[in-house]
């Protein structure tokens, strides 16, 4: 059932689905981060610290692995949601409410250069998400993908080089590594820099997590998304609050 604004100028964005796979996964990778860069760099303090906190370098290892588990299931949800919204419910995988890429986002970063250097007097026309976000999401993608397929192979590494080399846990545990440190510094600097601390939204936009905005900052933000709800609503200066419920 679609969710319902509390007033008239609040409308949803983001389903509840969403935000709950959001919250699991912040959860799940911040205990990754911890746990994980805790076990890798286990000389320094803090490591050290953390270690003799949780019990021992075992339990640590154990927590990285079930954040792991929680972490990935997330990804694989959200995978399955998406397939299945794209190809069966709405039957395209491209649109402005859609988080897949497209040519119009390359077309958006070309204008906002532009616009950026002063050759353009007005921003593009963003949909739902920017091609900085559906950046920011698919690097995510891949990057948790890249981790998972890598954690499994060091998880059990006699299973692998049953029909692998071996030289390919030693290349797991390397990928694994630079692509870990590479996810912490891009979530807790750059996602959490544009999507929190822009002069636009700081101190922070609690969207993600109601899961509503309003009508202006929409207009304002996301003005592509903002056309293609009011004419599924049939209407151009209204729409209904049920809008994100479809979108992903």
């Amino acid at each position: 059932m679609a969710e319902r604004a509390y007033r008239q100028d609040i409308k949803i964005r983001f389903s509840v689905l969403h935000r709950f796979l959001h919250l699991v996964v912040m959860i799940g990778f911040t205990g990754l981060a911890v746990t994980g860069l805790s076990l890798a760099f286990s000389s320094t303090a803090p490591a050290k610290a953390f270690i003799w906190l949780v019990g021992g370098s075992a339990r640590a290892g154990w927590l990285h692995r079930f954040f792991a588990v929680i972490t990935y299931s997330c990804v694989v949800v959200h995978a399955l949601w998406f397939l299945y919204y794209k190809t069966v419910l709405s039957g395209k995988l491209t649109g402005p409410l859609s988080i897949a890429p497209s040519v119009k986002d390359l077309k958006d970063f070309i204008q906002n250069l532009g616009y950026f250097l002063g050759r353009r007097k007005a921003p593009p026309r963003f949909d739902k998400f920017t091609y900085m976000e559906k950046l920011d999401y698919w690097a995510l993608f891949i990057g948790m993908n890249t981790m998972g397929i890598t954690g499994l192979v060091l998880w059990f590494p006699e299973f692998f080089t049953r029909f692998l080399p071996g030289f390919f846990v030693n290349i797991a545990q390397v990928l694994h590594f630079f692509e870990a440190i590479l996810a912490v510094a891009v979530k807790f600097f750059i996602h959490i820099g544009l999507a929190h601390f822009r002069p636009a939204v700081y101190p922070g936009d609690a969207s993600i997590f109601t899961g509503r905005s309003s009508q202006e900052k929409i207009m304002a933000d996301h003005p592509g998304e903002w056309s293609a709800i009011s004419e599924s609503d049939g209407s151009s200066g209204e729409h209904a609050s049920r809008t994100s419920f479809r979108a992903s």
